[in-house]
């Protein structure tokens, strides 16, 4: 008889929880071309305003989270507050933990893979009521709820207003996470977090750039995108040099970053390995196989800063509320301590353990705290790096199960004995996988120190994450043909 096991925690929850049903066939491309598209439109509909805070409460929440948004599709103020932090965090800790055997699974089980996919997507619901009751607790809301003002007799909101932002919060966050179990059920293109992400990062840059989105500040009018600032300037013959380094709304050094970052990465995704091979079992058959620089992808960059942010929020919760309800400092200030930047509201880390794993904002405090910028640069690779080696190894993409594929499709390696396959493998895809997750962090990395706030990380997750999209997206568009009139509109039919 089989021992218990903590997957089977996972079936009293099965008949409450809200599930995405397999697909009894194969979608067609017209059906994820669909799906695809009316899960980006719903997703990207999910940033308006949270009900209950003053207009504009984006302008005016104090921020600590500022450098890490762009990552994870996180919009302050709106229902979008959390993105994808609580189902990216969800996964990642179960795939850990499969890996590391604390949870025993047989993916080769039907049911086993359906308690898996249950288990994350609870655990996402349950982190995004973490996040949410966090953030409220830390009073993180308090300055722009409408109606608000604190006195002596009412110091903090009602519970009913702070219940109603839960509410939207958390739901919002589980419709979130069943978009990307539709696309992890085979309804869409590629996975729903790089999906989304991909999306977020391209409509964000778009917007940086050439949004006319009026932004007052006092009695002076600034428009939000970059370029589109210098444009408007530009007719009444003046040139508005605040809008190369700006702080308070999206600059043209950030624009040059995220620009020369996203030629870097599609630079890098040509580089790659190709390994002779030929067939056993067809005379002259040889081709080659392809081992890429990014052989693991962004999971690993992705899965360094899903650590460090969720560090930053539930640091930035646990001391805000130390310093609220205990009359000791001590604690909280060695967790961390915040500035408020009058010209862009954003909560500065500027001592504690958090200050440490967190990006300078310009790169003149790269300069003057350079055991900050190790610590933080050394970290990100360190984490990148490691979980790059650990997922290639159980993802099912190690050497032995490359080997193995090969064995039953009849194809080795030219000039190599079967027994060696293996072991040329071996030699060849561990350096790969950490390489490759050392350049992409590095690259993201270089933007945050050169004071890109995020926004280079994100461009080095978008690209990375539409490259992934775009493959599956090809592959789809060359086996429907003519079967397909999206397909057929795409191949110029």
């Amino acid at each position: 008889m089989s021992g218990f096991r903590l997957l089977d925690l996972v079936k009293f929850f099965v008949p409450i929880l809200p599930e995405i049903e397999s697909p009894l066939d194969n979608q067609s491309f017209d059906e994820k071309i669909v799906f695809t598209v009316a899960s980006g439109i719903i997703f990207i509909l999910a940033q308006f305003p949270l009900y209950g805070l003053i207009p504009n409460a984006y302008l005016e929440i104090q921020d600590p989270f500022f450098f890490n948004r762009s990552i994870f599709a996180m919009e302050k103020g709106t229902l979008l507050e959390l993105g994808l932090l609580p189902v990216i965090t969800a996964s990642f800790l179960w795939q850990v933990a499969a890996g590391l055997k604390l949870v025993k699974v047989n993916f080769n089980l039907r049911s086993d893979r359906e308690l898996f996919q249950t288990g994350q997507k609870l655990t996402a619901f349950a982190l995004a009521a973490v996040y949410g009751l966090g953030l409220i607790a830390s009073g993180y809301y308090n300055n722009v709820i409408k109606g608000f003002e604190p006195t002596d007799a009412a110091p903090f909101p009602s519970l009913s207003i702070l219940g109603l932002i839960l509410l939207q919060i958390v739901a919002t966050s589980s419709i979130v996470t069943l978009m990307v179990e539709i696309f992890d059920k085979g309804y869409g293109f590629g996975s729903g977090c790089l999906s989304f992400i991909a999306l977020q990062v391209a409509t964000t840059f778009v917007r940086d750039i050439i949004s006319f989105e009026s932004y007052a500040k006092g009695e002076v009018s600034q428009t939000y995108g970059a370029l589109a600032s210098i444009f408007v300037s530009l007719k009444d013959f003046k040139f508005n040099t605040e809008s190369l380094a700006r702080t308070d709304l999206p600059n043209v050094i950030q624009v040059l970053i995220v620009l020369f970052t996203i030629l870097v990465v599609i630079g890098f995704q040509n580089f790659r390995i190709e390994l002779p091979i030929r067939s056993t079992k067809m005379r002259g058959m040889a081709n080659v196989f392809p081992i890429r620089l990014m052989y693991t992808g962004v999971l690993p960059v992705i899965f360094a800063f899903t650590v460090v942010t969720n560090l930053q929020v539930l640091g930035y919760s646990l001391s805000s509320v130390l310093s609220a309800f205990t009359s000791s400092t001590i604690a909280s200030s060695v967790i961390g301590s915040w500035t408020l930047n009058a010209n862009n509201n954003n909560l500065e880390l500027t001592s504690g353990l958090l200050y440490f794993l967190s990006p300078a904002t310009s790169v003149f405090g790269t300069l003057i705290s350079p055991i900050r910028s190790i610590v933080y640069s050394s970290t990100i690779v360190v984490i990148s790096c490691w979980f790059a080696n650990f997922w290639s190894k159980i993802s099912g993409s190690a050497p032995k199960d490359i080997a193995k594929q090969f064995k039953e499709q009849g194809i080795t390696i030219a000039s190599k004995r079967d027994v060696s396959i293996t072991k040329e493998l071996s030699r060849v895809i561990p350096v790969a996988s950490v390489s490759g997750a050392f350049v992409l962090a590095s690259i993201a990395i270089a933007g945050d120190l050169l004071g890109g706030l995020g926004k280079g990380v994100a461009a080095v997750v978008g690209v990375s994450a539409a490259f992934g999209v775009l493959e599956e997206f090809t592959m789809e568009v060359q086996q429907s043909g003519a079967g397909s009139q999206f397909a057929g509109a795409f191949g110029g039919k």
